[in-house]
C-alpha cells in the first residue's frame, strides 16, 4: 500500500497541499479529480520527491515504510512511477543509456550494452517504435505521442508496481490519445495499481478505477466509488 497521512505541502510559502489522506492499495486503481491549479500535479511530484515541493506536514509510506526523507532515485526503487504531464527533453542524453541506466539501478546485476540491447528491442517491436529512436537525445524532437510510447515503454520494462498518470492525454491529438490510452491500459496488471490524475474523463473510457478522490484547492473534497462516475461526468464540471 501507498499511504498519505495529513500531507501539507508548500512551495516557498504558498501551501499547496492541506492536510490531505489518501491511501492506495495494490490491485486497485484510482482516479484524482480537480480543476486546473487545484494540486493534483503537485501532490504527484511531491510523492515522487521532487526537491522543490516541501513538506510542511505529514508523512507518505510505501508498504509501511516511510519515503518522506528519500531521494527521487531511492522511490523509484520502491516501485513507484511517474508518468509526467509535461515530458521534459535532455540533450546529450542518448535513449538507449538512459533506459539502461534505470533499468541497471532496479536490477541485482549490471547489464552490458549487447545484454541489455536484447531486452529492449522486443519492447520497441511491441510498441511500433523505430529502434533508431535508442541514438536520439532523449525526447528531443519526439512528437508528443513517441513520447508517451516511451513512457509506456519504460513501464513495460520496469514493471513499477504504483503508476501515477498525471494527465497524460496532455500534448496528444484524439488519435494519438486513443492509441497511447490502449497501451497504457494494456499494462494494467494483477499485481498493480494505477493512479489517474485528471481533469478529464477521456482516460476513464480505457481504465477501470475503483474509486475517485476529487481534489479542490488543495483539499480532497469528495470520496467517491465507481458507481458515481457517470455522476460526476455529468455534474463536475457544470
Amino acid at each position: 500500500m501507498l499511504e498519505i497521512k495529513n500531507l501539507s505541502v508548500k512551495i516557498e510559502e504558498k501551501i499547496l497541499l492541506n492536510d490531505i489522506s489518501l491511501s492506495f492499495e495494490l490491485w486497485k486503481n484510482y482516479c484524482i479529480l480537480g480543476k486546473n491549479g487545484s494540486g493534483k500535479s503537485s501532490l504527484a511530484m511531491t510523492i515522487m520527491g521532487h526537491p522543490k515541493y516541501i513538506i510542511e506536514s505529514g508523512f507518505i509510506t510505501v508498504e509501511g515504510k516511510s519515503i518522506k526523507e528519500m531521494e527521487p532515485n531511492e522511490r523509484a526503487k520502491l516501485w513507484i512511477f511517474l508518468a509526467f504531464q509535461h515530458i521534459p527533453e535532455i540533450a546529450g542524453l542518448k535513449l538507449f543509456e538512459f533506459l539502461r541506466t534505470i533499468y541497471n539501478a532496479n536490477q541485482w546485476q549490471e547489464y552490458s550494452f549487447l545484454q541489455f540491447k536484447k531486452i529492449i528491442e522486443p519492447l520497441f517491436l511491441e510498441l511500433n517504435l523505430e529502434k533508431d529512436f535508442l541514438r536520439r537525445d532523449l525526447n528531443v524532437g519526439f512528437s508528443g505521442g513517441e513520447r508517451r510510447k516511451l513512457e509506456v515503454l519504460q513501464i513495460k520494462l520496469l514493471q513499477p508496481k504504483y503508476i501515477i498518470l498525471d494527465e497524460i492525454d496532455s500534448g496528444l491529438d484524439v488519435d494519438a490519445f486513443k492509441t497511447v490510452a490502449k497501451l497504457v491500459a494494456e499494462e494494467n496488471k494483477e499485481w498493480n495499481t494505477f493512479i489517474v490524475i485528471t481533469h478529464i474523463f477521456t482516460i476513464l473510457d480505457y481504465i477501470s478505477v475503483d474509486k475517485v478522490f476529487i481534489l479542490e484547492n488543495g483539499k480532497i473534497s469528495k470520496e467517491w466509488d465507481t458507481s458515481l462516475i457517470t455522476k460526476i461526468k455529468k455534474e463536475w464540471f457544470n
